[in-house]
């Protein structure tokens, strides 16, 4: 399966630099530059309308700035027009969100294997596999509604896995779980940072947002504050994992 060229060494996976998205008079994002090296886990925090969604979409490729470069794996996307957007999305960035977004007529392997197919071909085996990473192998040919939302969170995380992102990106991925499964969730989070993978996860919750190796807090649009909770990672291989 192809992937986008591994970024150099020294080069961040994602990069905003000088980045606004003005929407009327509202700036949404206003002049925000961040670097997230290969390998971090990066969480991002703020108050409702301080840009968080914003930020997601952009980074997610869902959305453009009006101004400012965003360069993802060395490549600057923000002059990319819909098609080229859709691309980078499909080779590049896994994505799990809090509402889920499963398919309800679907089972949990098809919700998977659907992710395969805008990408390349759909292959049973391989989301199988994917699902029982997440440990619902056992699940598979069971409905959305037929799963807990802990178990339709991880279907989320499998599908978002299953075509080898080298960016993970989280849209409040425990808001709608229990403690129970908030911590399922964050564990495999943690296999996965343990890996090599880079994770942005955008939350609410302190305790989630402390898991991560940085934390960034945006306000009224402008990144106010980026603290380290711990070392920096080491570079890793590219992302092979």
């Amino acid at each position: 399966m192809s992937q986008s060229p591994a970024p150099a060494a020294d080069q961040p996976i994602l990069e905003f630099v000088e980045v606004s998205k003005v929407y009327g008079q509202l700036h949404a994002l206003d002049r925000v530059s961040l670097a997230v090296p290969e390998g971090e886990w990066l969480s991002i925090v703020g108050p409702s309308g301080s840009g968080k969604t914003t930020l997601v979409n952009i980074v997610g490729c869902l959305d453009r700035p009006t101004s400012g470069q965003v360069r993802l794996g060395g490549r600057d996307i923000a002059g990319l027009n819909p098609t080229g957007l859709t691309e980078i999305r499909r080779t590049m960035v896994g994505l799990i969100f809090q509402k889920f977004h499963l398919i309800g007529h679907l089972t949990a392997l098809e919700n998977v294997m659907v992710a395969q197919y805008y990408h390349s071909m759909p292959d049973q085996a391989e989301a199988l596999a994917a699902l029982d990473r997440v440990g619902l192998a056992q699940r598979a040919n069971h409905l959305p509604s037929q799963l807990s939302g802990g178990e339709q969170q991880r279907v989320c995380i499998a599908r978002a896995l299953i075509n080898d992102p080298r960016l993970i990106l989280a849209d409040e991925p425990t808001g709608n779980l229990d403690a129970a499964n908030e911590a399922i969730v964050l564990e495999l989070f943690h296999q996965l940072h343990a890996e090599g993978a880079t994770l942005i996860v955008v939350t609410h919750d302190s305790t989630v947002a402390g898991q991560g190796d940085r934390e960034v807090t945006l306000e009224h649009g402008r990144l106010v504050r980026d603290i380290a909770h711990r070392d920096a990672p080491a570079a890793s291989d590219g992302g092979n994992r």
